[in-house]
């Protein structure tokens, strides 16, 4: 519900603790597939301390 609501809202970025399963490489490129498909916006989606740029 999270990416669904994100790309409809156009949001940016996603902001998300979940590493295994949102903040994940393979399921990014999953949902921009799909989203791009459907022509719906693509939101980056960050862990908190990628957002503030920590290591």
């Amino acid at each position: 519900m999270h990416v669904a609501l994100a790309s409809y809202c156009k949001c940016d970025f996603l902001l998300t603790w979940n590493c295994r399963h949102l903040a994940n490489a393979n399921k990014f490129d999953h949902v921009r597939r799909i989203n791009t498909l459907l022509n719906l916006f693509v939101p980056k989606f960050v862990t908190p301390l990628e957002l503030l740029g920590v290591s």
